[in-house]
């Protein structure tokens, strides 16, 4: 027996946006049981949100006639915040029409920021010359960590980590690297390997998700002795819910090591960085 559900519809507390270049107005609205404890004057000054408002008004601003798409509402549906007490994840509802076909466009959009992830190349040789992956035997660092969204309990990755409301791609790197290994990495030492012809990141997940990994490289210089100390210590935040063990497997090794798109992206960009360096 098939019993219908009665919708309800919730109270929303609302205001107007206008976007700064092409001067579209879109409503934003959110539950009264959300806004209770996250005003929609702290939802609206989300970085993420900022950033992706920002690209919407360039990306309007600048369609063709037959490209033209219109957001006219924006539902705010969830809300996660840290420990901090500062929005760590949105999740909204897009009102977006295509106004040549007039068709309703798939919506839905969990907003998160960026995050930055780190190749860390470890040598045991002074001036070692660099190799293309598949024949370096140099070592890289990973950590091994439960991934619930998986859910896998030990999964195998590159360092990685969010931004902070800054964008300071480098720097967030850099403490990332010292917090997840205990490594003291300036930001100077960091190798761009994102493409800088494009957004500030590649989209892994660009269905649903606006995260943007910016990739970074970093050769450090270690004794056997300092390798024999990172394999399998334990590091991490433990206060922020995590339980990290590093772990090192050698370069060429790396591709059957994880199932990580991270890692497997930095290898594709480390090699034609190092093609470029050889030319």
């Amino acid at each position: 027996m098939l019993r219908k559900l009665a919708s309800t519809r919730l109270a929303m507390d609302a205001t107007t946006l206008t976007l700064r270049l092409c001067k579209a107005q879109i409503r934003l609205e959110c539950p009264l049981s959300l806004t209770r404890t996250t005003p929609l004057e702290t939802i609206q000054k989300f970085p993420p949100l900022v950033q992706w408002l920002d690209t919407l008004d360039t990306q309007t601003l600048n369609a063709k006639h037959n490209d033209k798409i219109v957001v006219d509402k924006i539902t705010i549906q969830s809300i996660d915040e840290f420990g901090s007490g500062k929005i760590g994840f949105l999740k909204f509802k897009v009102s977006a029409t295509h106004t040549q076909e007039n068709k309703q466009l798939p919506g839905t959009v969990f907003l998160r920021g960026g995050s930055v992830a780190m190749l860390i190349i470890l040598r045991t040789s002074v001036g070692e010359q660099r190799k293309l992956s598949f024949q370096d035997d140099s070592f890289v660092l990973l950590t091994e960590q439960p991934r619930m969204a998986a859910p896998m309990f030990n999964m195998v990755e590159i360092p990685s980590g969010m931004l902070d409301g800054k964008g300071e791609f480098a720097g967030t790197a850099a403490r990332e690297i010292h917090e997840e290994t205990g490594l003291v990495i300036d930001s100077s030492e960091l190798i761009e390997l994102t493409p800088l012809d494009g957004p500030q990141g590649l989209f892994p997940s660009v269905g649903a998700c606006d995260e943007r990994v910016h990739f970074f490289a970093c050769e450090k210089t270690v004794t056997d002795e300092q390798l024999d100390q990172l394999r399998g210590k334990l590091s991490g935040l433990r206060d922020d819910g995590e339980l990290i063990t590093l772990r090192l497997v050698r370069m060429c090794d790396l591709w059957q090591q994880t199932h990580d798109m991270k890692a497997t992206t930095a290898m594709y960009l480390w090699d034609r960085w190092v093609h470029k360096q050889c030319q």
